[in-house]
This record gives C-alpha cells, sequence and structure tokens, in this order.
C-alpha cells in the first residue's frame, strides 16, 4: 500500500510539474507580446518590463537545474545520472551568465556586448554539450544513410546561419556598386541653330556713395555652449577592470559562440534521429527541442544589428529552459514506470 501512495505521489508531482511548466510558459508569453512593444521616441524598455523578464528567464533556467538535478540524484534513471548532472550544471551556468548580463547592462550600465556573464554562457554550453553526448553514445549511433545525411544537411546549414553574421558585413559593402547613369556618361552638345543665344552680360553698377554704404558687422565673442557631461559610471572599480580586460576579446567570443550554437544543434539532431521512436524518445525529443530554441534565440541576436533588450523573440531562451526541464521530467516519470514495471515481472516470474 505504501508503495502504491509513493507511486501516486511521485506522479501526481511530475504532473504538477509539467502543469507549472505550461503555466510559466503562457505567462512568457503574454508578457513578451503584450509588453515588448518599444515606446515611441525611446531607446530602451521600460525598467519594470526588463526586471520581470529577467525573473522569468533566469528563474526558467533555475527551475530546469533543480529537475535535472532532481534526476541526478534518483538511482531509477535509466539513462544515466551523468546525463543530468551535466545538464543541470549547464542551465545552471546558464542561469549565472543572465544575472551577470543583468548587472553589466542594466545596473552597471556598461557595455553588454561582452561581460563576465559570458565566461558562464559559455561554460553552460560545454555541459550542455557533453550531457547530451552522454546520452547519444551509448547507443552507438547505428544510423542508416537517410539519418547520416539529414544529420549533415543540418549540421551545413546551421553553420551557414551562424557565421553569417559575422562575415556577411554591411549591405553597403556586400552590394557591388551602382553603375553611373546614362546622363552623367554621355554629354551630347546641341546645333549651333538650336542653341540658345548667351545671355546679355549685365550692365556694371554704379559705385554706391560712402554715406548710403551698410556697416560692417562689429565681431563678437562666440557664444560658449554648454555640453552635457555624461553621467558618473555606477559600475564598481572590479566590474571596470573585468570590462577593460574582456573588451579585446569580442571577436573571439562570437566564434565560440557560433561554434557551441552549431554544436547544440548537430548533438540536438542527432539526438531526434538516435531516439526518434524509442522506448525513451519522449524526454530527449523535448531536449532537442531546448536546443533548437537555444539556437533560434541566438540567431535572432546575432542578426540583430542594434540590439535593444526585451524583444519578443527573446522568449525563446525562456522556451529553451523550459523544455529542458520538461524533458527532465518526463525522464523521470518514464523511467519510474519502468523500474516499477520490471520489479512487477520479476515478482510474477
Amino acid at each position: 500500500m505504501s508503495k502504491q501512495s509513493s507511486s501516486s505521489s511521485s506522479l501526481l508531482s511530475n504532473n504538477a510539474l509539467i502543469t507549472l511548466s505550461i503555466i510559466w510558459a503562457l505567462l512568457a508569453i503574454f508578457i513578451f507580446l503584450f509588453f515588448s512593444v518599444l515606446p515611441e521616441g525611446a531607446d530602451t524598455r521600460p525598467n519594470w518590463y526588463l526586471n520581470t523578464i529577467t525573473i522569468i528567464e533566469t528563474g526558467a533556467f533555475l527551475f530546469a537545474s533543480f529537475l535535472c538535478f532532481r534526476n541526478w540524484q534518483s538511482s531509477q534513471i535509466v539513462s544515466g545520472r551523468g546525463v543530468w548532472l551535466s545538464i543541470g550544471i549547464g542551465l545552471l551556468l546558464y542561469a549565472g551568465g543572465n544575472i551577470f548580463f543583468y548587472l553589466w547592462n542594466n545596473v552597471f550600465g556598461l557595455d553588454p556586448s561582452v561581460s563576465f556573464g559570458d565566461f558562464f554562457y559559455l561554460s553552460s554550453y560545454v555541459f550542455l554539450a557533453v550531457g547530451m553526448f552522454k546520452a547519444v553514445l551509448p547507443r552507438r549511433l547505428n544510423l542508416d544513410p537517410k539519418q547520416w545525411a539529414i544529420v549533415v544537411i543540418v549540421a551545413v546549414l546551421g553553420a551557414a546561419l551562424a557565421i553569417f553574421p559575422q562575415f556577411g558585413g554591411d549591405e553597403a559593402a556586400i552590394a557591388p556598386p551602382m553603375p553611373p547613369s546614362v546622363s552623367a556618361r554621355v554629354t551630347l552638345a546641341s546645333p549651333a541653330w538650336a542653341q540658345d543665344p548667351p545671355p546679355a552680360e549685365p550692365a556694371p553698377a554704379e559705385p554706391v556713395p560712402a554715406e548710403s554704404a551698410p556697416a560692417e558687422p562689429t565681431p563678437t565673442e562666440p557664444v560658449p555652449v554648454e555640453v552635457d557631461e555624461a553621467p558618473p559610471s555606477t559600475a564598481p572599480g572590479w566590474a571596470v577592470s573585468i570590462d577593460n580586460l574582456l573588451d579585446p576579446f569580442v571577436d573571439i567570443v562570437g566564434y565560440l559562440y557560433i561554434f557551441g550554437d552549431w554544436l547544440l544543434l548537430v548533438v540536438a539532431t542527432t539526438l531526434l534521429v538516435a531516439f526518434w521512436g524509442g522506448r525513451f524518445s519522449q524526454s530527449w525529443k523535448l531536449i532537442a527541442i531546448a536546443a533548437f530554441c537555444l539556437y533560434i534565440a541566438d540567431m535572432f541576436f546575432a542578426y540583430q544589428d542594434n540590439y535593444i533588450e526585451g524583444a519578443v523573440w527573446e522568449v525563446f531562451w525562456t522556451f529553451s529552459a523550459l523544455f529542458f526541464g520538461l524533458g527532465a521530467v518526463v525522464e523521470n516519470a518514464i523511467s519510474s514506470r519502468s523500474r516499477r514495471g520490471a520489479r512487477r515481472r520479476r515478482v510474477q516470474s
């Protein structure tokens, strides 16, 4: 009786976690859709909105990290505890990157293109890729030629989309120069009989008497123009030092993001192909969707000429965290049912 009650309570908790994740996603969609419009004439979105989406996104990554650590502590997980430990650490690092990005951008007023948060973001890519690789490698990747073709095509397209913003340049640099118009290159002279007679020279003007000549303006001293000085930075010294230290590595960080996005895309595609139709495919389909959402959000960010925080496409970062969490919940539920079914078969035999 106690075993049945514990299994039912576990199933109820998993259902409650799934319901909470769905509500979280709907709340994120509502906030981004209805409040992400940039006010007319404003350069930034309201602070309350930026604070809200930061809490929603960072909280989603912390929530998903907790669910992965729950799988790591469970002895019933079929796919392996190390898989969920790596993914949980990756999601926790991503939440840390969000916190430092918020500090750099919204609190310190520093340039967020390179910040201390990038160290956490890039480290999270490593742990997420390792965890997903650990789930794929035990299956020995017995893929047929069609499945390998899908992986290769997605890898090539994903690399092209990620690399183009770095090397595409501006449209003015890419587009060939327009040829000059015909009127600029060819000038046709009209015949003499068709030309208008030259205008008559004007008669010389009579000199103006000195008495009536206007007085020369007296030179005036230039009026000093007041220039508004930039407000003093509120960033602490250690943040400014780190910002100055990381500034020369902007290009390197961009290339690392390209490789990280591409790697997660390839691993996610491999997960979909390898686990498609399998017994435990549901959880890994959700993990693959989470990686795709992360890639989509990063690509939107890469293609922004003038990034302003809080755009509607940023909801994909929240979706990514929630799909990772849903994958962890579904894996926990399937593993619990699988273990209970195996025990019943042993008792009956």
